[in-house]
């Protein structure tokens, strides 16, 4: 069989567009963790697998504009409907810039690696088009995934009709999963007193 001549061109995605319930209102990005912000950990990981990074926040955009120039907010219609809101924004932003896919990663999970998602950025490329998740254990973890720009239509539709599912929205893309092995890698704060 021929190998691919081009790669699929993937922009990363962390999302930051939560409102911090659990955290008092505390924006979660950029609570400071082991000395740096949240944000800034996973940036540290994710940017040097993926062409750019864009950042989806609600506020602080400010702040989040010190680790990022790319930005985005939740679109017209889906404000503050969580993941797949910002997912969706995502999505768009790097379909409108030339890329095929994003690779995601929620702000708040700060021990992920640059390996963790070189195997998703290896995954996707070994069957482009198709969503990838991680699956660690028994357990599925879509929001550490890549996801290609054709899905925005169905996710617009799931958003409109009120279905913000995460696992439902990734079981009607068909996504696969690529297995790690590490019990701590996705590990997220959603207090202040995590550690």
């Amino acid at each position: 069989m021929a190998e691919r001549m081009s790669k699929s061109v993937i922009a990363g995605l962390i999302l930051a567009g939560g409102e911090g319930r659990r955290m008092g209102g505390v924006d979660k990005g950029l609570v400071d963790w082991h000395g740096r912000p949240l944000v800034a950990r996973v940036l540290d990981a994710l940017a040097p697998v993926v062409t750019a990074v864009w950042i989806s926040a609600n506020r602080s955009l400010e702040e989040y504009r010190l680790y990022s120039d790319h930005l985005i907010s939740d679109s017209d219609g889906f404000q503050w409907q969580g993941p797949m809101a910002g997912l969706l924004a995502g999505l768009r932003a790097a379909a409108e810039c030339g890329a095929d896919a994003v690779l995601v990663s929620p702000c708040d999970t700060p021990n992920v690696t640059p390996e963790l998602f070189r195997t998703l950025y290896d995954a996707y490329q070994d069957e482009p088009g198709v969503a990838v998740i991680v699956r660690s254990g028994d357990r599925l973890h879509p929001l550490h995934g890549v996801y290609p720009v054709s899905l925005v239509p169905e996710l617009e539709k799931r958003l409109r009709a009120g279905n913000r599912k995460v696992m439902a929205f990734v079981e009607a893309a068909g996504a696969r999963s690529v297995t790690i092995k590490s019990e701590t890698l996705l590990d997220n704060i959603n207090y202040l007193a995590d550690d």
